[in-house]
C-alpha cells in the first residue's frame, strides 16, 4: 500500500517531561540501570547501537544484542535476494547513519 493523500487525522505533539528526573540510571558512561534491567550499551560503525550482557534481576537474558542480527527475508525466491535481509544493516554500517545526540534536545 502505498499513501496516495496526506493523513487528516494529524498527530498531537509528543513532550516528554521528566519533572522528578529520569527513572533510569547510567554509570561508568555506559552501564545503565532501570525497572530491574541492567545492559551496557555500546556502539560501533557497522552495527550501530550495541547492547551488551542484558540482565533482568541480575539472571542473564542476551550476552549481545544488535539490529543487524535480526533477520526479515524478502519475499522473492530468485537469487540473489534469498540471502538478502531487511535489516542486514552490516552490508553498508548503520553507525554511519547515525548521528550524535544532543542534550536537551534528543
Amino acid at each position: 500500500y502505498l499513501q496516495t493523500a496526506w493523513r487528516q487525522d494529524l498527530l498531537k505533539a509528543l513532550d516528554v517531561v521528566q519533572p522528578d528526573g529520569p527513572s533510569f540510571r547510567v554509570t561508568n558512561h555506559n552501564h545503565v540501570a532501570w525497572q530491574n534491567w541492567e545492559f551496557d550499551v555500546g556502539f560501533n560503525y557497522r552495527e550501530g547501537l550495541v547492547l551488551h550482557n542484558l540482565q533482568f534481576n541480575g539472571r542473564s537474558v542476551v550476552k549481545r544484542l544488535s539490529l543487524v542480527e535480526m533477520a526479515v527475508p524478502y519475499a522473492d525466491p530468485n537469487p540473489p535476494f534469498t540471502r538478502k535481509c531487511a535489516f542486514d544493516v552490516g552490508d553498508y554500517g548503520l553507525g554511519f547513519c547515525a548521528n550524535s545526540l544532543e542534550l536537551g534536545c534528543d
